[in-house]
């Protein structure tokens, strides 16, 4: 009966905190569910580390200080440990499991191992189902492992609005729809738009079409991430081959971001950002440039950059689509064309590129285009073999094989593209490396730069839509501890409480989360406990599904999920809605 009776005063004592603002009140010697003794708090803020113990009641963190003699029904001693805030992903691809019947899938252990306690919605614009209530009520039916905020996608909209007729800018009527779809999902407890505006079907809207649906968010303080329109010299869509008009850079994908600020005065996010291409390299110097001045100007602007030199999900050949279909085929839509979508269209795909590649005109045409997609992937020296059946091949770069065959790097891609698997189309799966590491140190010793994965759920065994494969971007499982191991610890380009403030405190800040990203008396328990010693990425392109070491203590709301190292299969995770800041 006296536990029973302290246990009251102490949830009495927790509300009434959290709806004063005031430190609660609490005698030593009172039991706590949960006691973190000694360790190094990063309390996410980018302070240094200082020495407490943590107290958790339920959800709540309710002390941090020196408690003394306090007792908790579990105990935990941190003595040479960090506790830190859990992790949060602005760019997240988890939506897919998490809204998914795959308990494992769920369970989202390649992402909960590196830390990530909260994921936001609506990757590159899209959601997993519409209208955003019906994706709230999947979430909070099946049950997953970390929290969700959910995201009004802008994709999403356009495709209820426009349909299949959307290869064109949007009518004022139609915006008006789009506007009132964004509200709706503001309404139902989003936090902003997400948007990814160098896909199909955002890439035809117009910057006007924009300025529209993010003003919609701004009585809500919503904000806006995005895949920007364009990262390297041409947006993903294009090939010189077909180039018909300037086309879009990485300057103004970058350039439009901003413009969404300081048309709509809301925060907005270049999202997974990125300097893509060899031909791209050193951009960050432009961009950090463009970035601070927009926000001495007094707009809100935000970067988020995941720690790899190789992007895309998964491993990619380097050969023209055009280059292996019949004549009569329509790619006048782009290297994202439908038509690439439709059955059999790559049936003969090789006697379509021995027949171009043996035409003088047409060989010069492949080849330049064979030119640009290795650039764009980082170069020959830097565009690395993964699969193919010959396996010398594997582990070599374009630049080596050419050596060592006495060709071209583009006869090397066409060589394998005519002799390699007959049913990976370019005969072979390579990975680039289209980013350099000088770009993302830049962009990391910026103030307003968060953390991303760009991370799907992965390996899941038996279930192919979440399975890891061999190629695959390390990112899936090794993203947050690599930020830290990499450079923290290896370059110590930034220090660990800055990096701990780039994925807890200011993406908090950025979506509005009002008692997250902080280790503070009143905030939700989600944390992380881990070994700076042996904390390490160990995932890779040739292994990419390999937890990270060093994680052993993930809590989301109060609840264990990884507990000394071992995962507990429980599935804490809430849906976060915007509610306190919505408009009247």
């Amino acid at each position: 009966m006296i536990r029973f009776t302290a246990r009251c005063a102490a949830l009495v004592a927790t509300s009434a905190v959290l709806a004063s603002g005031a430190l609660p009140l609490r005698l030593s010697g009172q039991d706590y569910d949960i006691l973190i003794r000694n360790g190094r708090v990063v309390d996410g803020t980018g302070n240094p580390w200082f020495a407490a113990d943590i107290a958790i009641d339920g959800d709540r963190i309710v002390r941090i200080g020196n408690l003394g003699e306090a007792t908790a029904r579990r105990v935990l001693d941190a003595t040479g440990m960090y506790v830190s805030p859990g992790f949060i992903d602005l760019h997240s691809h988890a939506d897919r499991a998490m809204t998914s019947g795959n308990l494992e899938a769920r369970r989202a252990k390649s992402l909960n191992s590196q830390g990530l306690t909260t994921v936001i919605g609506g990757p590159d614009g899209r959601n997993q189902a519409w209208p955003i209530s019906a994706e709230i009520a999947e979430l909070r039916e099946m049950g997953q492992a970390l929290n969700f905020v959910p995201m009004v996608g802008h994709s999403t909209v356009r495709a209820v609005v426009m349909g299949d007729d959307y290869e064109r800018p949007a009518t004022e009527e139609e915006i008006a729809r789009m506007q009132a779809l964004v509200r709706e999902g503001m309404e139902s407890g989003a936090w902003g738009l997400g948007a990814g505006v160098e896909y199909r079907p955002a890439r035809f809207s117009t910057p006007e079409e924009i300025f529209a649906l993010a003003g919609a968010v701004a009585p809500y303080d919503g904000f806006y991430v995005a895949h920007q329109r364009s990262e390297a010299a041409m947006p993903l869509w294009e090939l010189p081959s077909a180039v018909n008009e300037w086309p879009v850079d990485g300057n103004q994908g970058l350039a439009e971001t901003v413009n969404i600020a300081r048309e709509t005065g809301i925060r907005v996010v270049a999202s997974h950002h990125k300097a893509r291409g060899r031909s791209s390299f050193g951009r960050s110097g432009q961009d950090t440039l463009v970035v601070n001045r927009a926000r001495a100007e007094g707009l809100e602007i935000y970067l988020d950059v995941y720690p790899y030199e190789t992007f895309g999900g998964g491993a990619r050949p380097m050969i023209p689509r055009w280059s292996l279909v019949h004549d009569t085929v329509d790619t006048s839509g782009g290297r994202d064309s439908p038509v690439y979508g439709s059955e059999g269209i790559f049936d003969d795909a090789r006697a379509h590129l021995e027949r171009r590649w043996a035409d003088p005109e047409l060989r010069a045409l492949v080849a330049r285009d064979i030119e640009w997609i290795v650039d764009h992937n980082g170069g020959p020296d830097r565009v690395v073999v993964v699969g193919y059946p010959d396996s010398t091949y594997v582990g070599r770069t374009l630049e080596e094989l050419g050596r060592r065959m006495g060709v071209t790097y583009q006869e090397v891609v066409v060589h394998m593209a005519l002799e390699g698997y007959p049913d990976v189309l370019g005969g072979a799966w390579t990975r680039g490396y289209g980013i350099h590491d000088a770009d993302i140190i830049n962009y990391y010793r910026q103030d307003y730069t968060a953390t991303a994965s760009d991370a799907a759920v992965s390996g899941v065994k038996g279930v192919p839509q979440f399975a890891s494969r061999p190629g695959a971007h390390p990112r899936h499982f090794g993203a947050f501890t690599r930020k830290i191991a990499r450079y923290v610890k290896d370059l110590k380009a930034i220090t660990l409480p800055f990096a701990i403030r780039s994925m807890t405190g200011l993406p908090a800040r950025i979506i509005g989360l009002e008692d997250r990203g902080f280790l503070r008396e009143g905030y939700k328990a989600d944390l992380v406990v881990f070994d700076l010693e042996r904390l390490r990425d160990r995932a890779t392109v040739l292994e990419p599904d390999l937890f990270s070491e060093g994680v052993d203590y993930v809590m989301v709301n109060g609840v264990f999920t990884i507990d000394g190292g071992e995962f507990t299969d429980a599935l804490p995770g809430e849906v976060i809605l915007r509610g306190r800041n919505s408009a009247n």
